[in-house]
């Protein structure tokens, strides 16, 4: 945490603070020196060290100093040791000469150099042992330093075996040994494990060779021999061998040892009895042992014992685990119970006093059918046939029921018939009537007994019953078209008519059937159509409609049945009207950029068009050049927008309709294209004559266009031509007064500049006065038309004529 400069001159007494300058001066010889202090002292102070001090410069040479640090000096095998030389000489001189020695064990030599600086290789590399490692160095001008030397121990490090247990454990306790021995250890070796275990002085019992071993004691009684008796003792001992395994064969394996004392314990066992203390005469009762060891190997050793005391004081003994009592008398029973495990060590004494209580007749009482006089059950023939009989049965003693007994009664109070059954499982407390064994749609009465224990029950509560035939139900549904609207899907417009098919086997003995019909679409509810047998539906929506027929009897049984119909809506459709071409190759010539789609619009059903999508797509590359998108509207026409098309395209047009349920089919093409057909014409001299308008402008006003403007020609020039048209002309014609025409030419391949010239040598006479050119730009789509006038004043001649009066 601190340290501390000095320096001097080496004659003077008086060392100064602080680092030498640098550089010293080179003629002069100083001593300088350093200490440094730690904070493992108060207040984070520790004490100085002794001050380390070297003499540099002379006039005379000093020698060099061998220096060198090696860490860490106590190393394990399979680390690495790092030296760094740190060699000097007081006067800068450079060292030529290093000599290393390393001596192992002191006297194995086990690496030498003599010559250039180096360090040693890792000292580790040569195996454990104990190591002194010497350098001497010499500097240039022949001095040789002291022998420096500095030692390294490199060892393998043992293993530091160490494990917790508990101190108290039982025969049967699974033991966990938590193993708390550094794995790898600190020469990062892997370690392997022996677990041993004696009692007292006998010999050590392996144990197993996990990290952290399991085990109970009964693992190593039946390892060792030692009884179970023996096996309770405070002499045990477990031992834990840690062996470490060292890379390379040359080191030695090491093992560490560590024992912990523990105490083996016995639990005493406990009885209890699992019985009513409540019983009934005749009653024979299982009543069993309900007892436990915590040392589980000791259950099934166990010694069970039972004393029985009846009402008259007559004892029994039984060495069962459970025992089985007959009460054939009332009174106050004794039971007592107890075990004794191996050990010999004996459970508590568990008391049970039983009651014997005398015995009483049980009852029944009927539950199903639940109908009474006043509103009998209607059992459904079809479902059910004839009734299953239910009853409850109950005794006072919970003595099971040994048989019962069945009596049923017409309705004019006369025995219809009777039924009496054993009941072996005491469980029975239902029958099922044969099927067709009472006739239907009349009325029964039945009557049931229960016998337990030598004692019928009083006749029970009765139930009434009548068994019906259901209704059978049934319709058809056929439209006024005549199709059957189950087979084939309908429409709107169709009106349906619903019949019933629907019967009943009762009718001639009275029965009556009525009718609900229920209509329910694919994603609404189901609501009541009409409660007549027959009847007739028109649908206003389109999807797919279940009918519900449901029949009910006149004693309330009924049926139903479901039958799906679909209602399906025709499309519209749409037929363009205006582009009228269906031919792409000769498209409608369309002679604005923003026309306007028409289309008719027709619907079978009668729906009106509630929305429409137009589409304008370009016939070379198969994209949608504009698209109305999604319109809500009943119109039936739409006009592109400014700027989406283009002259002479050829698009291909589609219109799609809705009519409130579906959108129609793409309509049949149509095609189109845009062609605004223009051309602006200009009549220009020849340069050479432009050169002489202009000269004779100079010569007589002094400006270049004036007299003689840009448009005025001399009669006899060559007249240039030149053309600026759109729309793709496939000629350019122009024709002058008199009756003179020409072809112009294009100069590029998008046909929007044209050039050609008009001469003959008539055009010597022509007379003073306006001249015209028409302009005429045509392809197989349009014709347009440019005039251009200019004026010729004078002939050729007069030009050269004033050239030569000059």
């Amino acid at each position: 945490m601190d340290r501390q400069w000095q320096y001097k001159k080496t004659e003077a007494s008086i060392w100064n603070d602080g680092q030498p300058p640098n550089p010293l001066p080179s003629n002069d010889q100083y001593d300088i020196r350093l200490r440094v202090r730690d904070m493992d002292g108060e207040n984070g102070l520790g004490i100085w060290s002794d001050w380390c001090q070297r003499t540099v410069g002379a006039a005379a040479n000093l020698p060099p100093v061998a220096l060198f640090t090696v860490e860490p000096n106590i190393v394990s095998y399979r680390k690495a040791t790092t030296i760094i030389d740190k060699s000097f000489d007081p006067d800068n001189d450079p060292l030529d000469i290093y000599y290393w020695t390393v001596i192992k064990d002191g006297w194995n030599k086990v690496w030498e150099h003599w010559g250039g600086a180096t360090t040693p290789p890792n000292i580790t590399a040569f195996g454990p042992g104990n190591y002194q490692i010497n350098l001497q160095v010499h500097d240039n001008r022949g001095l040789w330093s002291e022998w420096y030397s500095q030692s390294v121990q490199v060892m393998n490090h043992p293993p530091a075996a160490a494990f917790n247990m508990p101190s108290e454990v039982y025969r049967d306790t699974l033991i966990t040994m938590q193993n708390t021995t550094p794995d790898p250890d600190e020469d990062g070796d892997s370690l392997s494990y022996a677990w041993y275990a004696r009692l007292n002085s006998s010999p050590y019992y392996y144990a197993g060779s996990n990290r952290n071993q399991s085990m109970t004691i009964r693992d190593l009684i039946a390892r060792s021999g030692v009884s179970s008796q023996q096996a309770i003792s405070d002499g045990w001992e477990m031992r834990l061998n840690v062996t470490d395994i060292p890379v390379g064969s040359n080191v030695t394996a090491l093992t560490s040892y560590a024992t912990r004392m523990f105490t083996v314990k016995n639990h005493i066992p406990t009885a209890g009895i699992n019985g009513p203390s409540n019983v009934y005469q005749y009653d024979t009762i299982t009543y069993y042992g309900v007892d436990s060891d915590d040392d589980p190997s000791d259950i099934s050793s166990l010694q069970y014992y039972w004393k029985v005391t009846d009402s008259d004081g007559v004892t029994e003994m039984y060495r069962t685990p459970n025992i089985k009592i007959d009460f054939p008398e009332s009174g106050i029973y004794t039971i007592e119970h107890w075990v004794v495990d191996q050990i010999g060590d004996k459970s508590n004494i568990a008391i049970l006093k039983v009651n014997v209580a005398k015995n009483l007749p049980p009852t029944l009482t009927l539950t199903t059918p639940a109908g009474t006089a006043t509103n009998p059950s209607v059992i459904d023939a079809e479902l059910q046939g004839d009734p299953l009989i239910k009853w409850t049965y109950a005794d006072p003693e919970n003595d099971p029921q040994e048989k019962y007994r069945l009596e049923f009664y017409a309705k004019d109070g006369l025995l219809a018939k009777s039924i009496e059954n054993p009941d072996t499982t005491g469980l029975l407390r239902q029958y099922q009537l044969p099927n067709n064994t009472f006739d239907r749609f009349e009325y029964f009465t039945v009557y049931g007994r229960a016998f337990s224990k030598l004692s019928w029950s009083e006749i029970s509560n009765e139930k009434t019953f009548i068994i019906d035939n259901p209704p059978q139900p049934g319709f058809s549904l056929t439209t006024d078209k005549g199709k059957d609207a189950t087979k084939e899907p309908i429409y709107r417009t169709d009106i349906l008519n619903i019949k019933s098919k629907a019967t009943d086997p009762n009718i001639p003995k009275g029965d009556t059937i009525s009718h609900k019909y229920y209509l329910k679409g694919a994603s609404g509810t189901e609501e009541l159509a009409n409660t007549q047998a027959n009847f007739t539906k028109q649908f206003s929506s389109n999807g797919v409609f279940t009918f519900r027929q449901l029949v009910t009897d006149s004693l309330g049984l009924y049926r139903e049945l479901s039958q799906n119909i679909t209602v399906v809506n025709r499309i519209p459709t749409a037929t363009i009207t205006y582009p009228t071409s269906n031919d792409q190759s000769k498209p409608t010539i369309a002679s604005t950029l923003t026309p306007i789609i028409k289309w008719d619009y027709q619907d079978e059903d009668g729906d009106l068009q509630q929305r429409y999508k137009v589409r304008i797509i370009n016939l070379a590359t198969g994209t949608i050049k504009v698209q109305s998108g999604e319109q809500v509207s009943s119109s039936k026409q739409w006009q592109a927008p400014a700027g989406s098309l283009i002259e002479n395209e050829k698009y291909a047009v589609e219109v799609e309709v809705y009519d409130g349920y579906n959108w129609s089919n793409i309509s049949p093409r149509k095609y189109i294209m845009v062609n605004l057909l223009s051309i602006k014409g200009g009549v220009k001299h020849t340069e050479e004559w432009n050169n002489n308008r202009k000269g004779y402008n100079l010569k007589k006003s002094g400006n270049e266009e004036s007299p003689r403007g840009y448009n005025v020609f001399w009669a006899g020039e060559r007249f240039v031509l030149q053309g600026t048209a759109t729309g793709l002309p496939n000629t350019v014609q122009v024709t002058m007064s008199g009756g003179f025409t020409t072809q112009l030419s294009p100069t590029n391949n998008d046909k929007t500049f044209w050039t050609g010239e008009m001469y003959d040598s008539s055009f010597e006479k022509l007379p003073d006065g306006p001249v015209t050119f028409t302009f005429t730009a045509q392809n197989e789509y349009n014709t347009k038309t440019d005039t251009v006038t200019v004026v010729i004043s004078s002939d050729w001649s007069e030009y050269f004529q004033s050239h030569r009066i000059k």
